[in-house]
């Protein structure tokens, strides 16, 4: 296959409609719809600088398309969103990723997988103070040192609380949901809490607006285990916990038409494909990890509840 062909095949595979492509391709060049439509029917080609602004626009790795003929290699990416002083190209990142999550929500057969041994994005973006906590510890792990910011300092902008806001909806609305989480992911949560509360990050006060924050989400999770379904949707939702400490933190979004996973590495950023065979490859991983876990939605209320208490008594603990 051609340079270019792999180009528009990386294109097409990130919409499951043309016409979505074609809006987010107007979006970013200066080119009216009937001309976008004429470039994807290859009646005209894309010129050399209307591909390097997509490509840079949408993170597509040019060295990636080239080695992608080879059967071993496949075509991944480095996202490395900055989540404190966003610009543009971060933004519109987190917006394609919201449009795959739409496009995997509308089809019946969709289905999205969570593996994290931490409190995962769809949880903690429920709270504005998490999302910060999140970001202070992200900053402090992986910026510069003059650059860190106490939990106080650390201001979220208005469209960043929209794409939060919007994921964690966006994430209800598949119709299939398994979280596989593992047994400790609420008690390094804490002891994270109370690191950055014994070097001032945390004020007193922070830290008990947190144990609240967290208090309220245990409630809201042991109800939707409990139901193994979202309230608001009444989508399926399958709740796993690890015996084991989950080494590879994953996300899976997959539909009849296109796929996408995630692998999580410092905090906040991932590496993605869209590849179906690296799809193929974690969905066989979860398989393996869920036949060693225990199921907590739906059934097992009494394994349930033991586990939620704990978590409540490891929460209430830090005050």
């Amino acid at each position: 296959m051609r340079l270019y062909d792999r180009f528009l095949e990386a294109l097409t595979g990130r919409f499951t409609r043309k016409s979505d492509l074609v809006n987010a391709l107007a979006d970013i060049l200066p080119l009216e719809k009937d001309n976008i439509y004429r470039r994807l029917r290859r009646d005209v080609l894309f010129t050399t600088e209307e591909i390097m602004r997509i490509a840079g626009a949408w993170n597509i790795s040019i060295d990636n398309l080239i080695w992608s003929h080879s059967g071993k290699s496949r075509a991944l990416r480095f996202n490395m969103i900055e989540y404190v002083d966003p610009r543009e190209e971060d933004y519109m990142l987190l917006e394609e990723y919201n449009r795959v999550l739409a496009a995997v929500g509308n089809d019946p057969s969709g289905r999205a997988t969570e593996v994290t041994g931490s409190l995962p994005r769809s949880l903690y973006a429920r709270s504005e103070l998490l999302t910060r906590f999140f970001t202070m510890k992200w900053r402090y792990k992986y910026g510069r040192y003059e650059d860190v910011l106490s939990l106080g300092e650390v201001r979220i902008s208005e469209r960043m609380k929209r794409l939060e806001a919007e994921y964690v909806e966006l994430v209800h609305n598949i119709p299939r949901v398994c979280k596989l989480h593992d047994s400790r992911f609420v008690e390094r949560l804490v002891d994270e809490i109370l690191y950055f509360h014994s070097v001032g990050m945390v004020t007193g006060t922070e830290v008990v607006l947190l144990r609240d924050e967290l208090l309220a989400l245990v409630d809201y999770m042991e109800e939707i285990a409990a139901k193994g379904r979202f309230a608001d949707t009444g989508n399926e939702m399958a709740f796993y916990v690890s015996p084991l400490q989950l080494e590879t933190e994953c996300l899976l979004y997959g539909s009849r038409d296109m796929t996408l996973s995630m692998v999580k590495i410092l905090e906040r950023n991932a590496i993605s494909s869209y590849d179906s065979k690296v799809f193929a490859r974690f969905t066989n991983m979860v398989q393996s990890i869920t036949r060693s876990s225990a199921l907590m939605s739906a059934s097992n209320s009494l394994q349930r509840t033991g586990f939620f208490t704990r978590q409540r008594a490891t929460i209430s603990s830090m005050i």
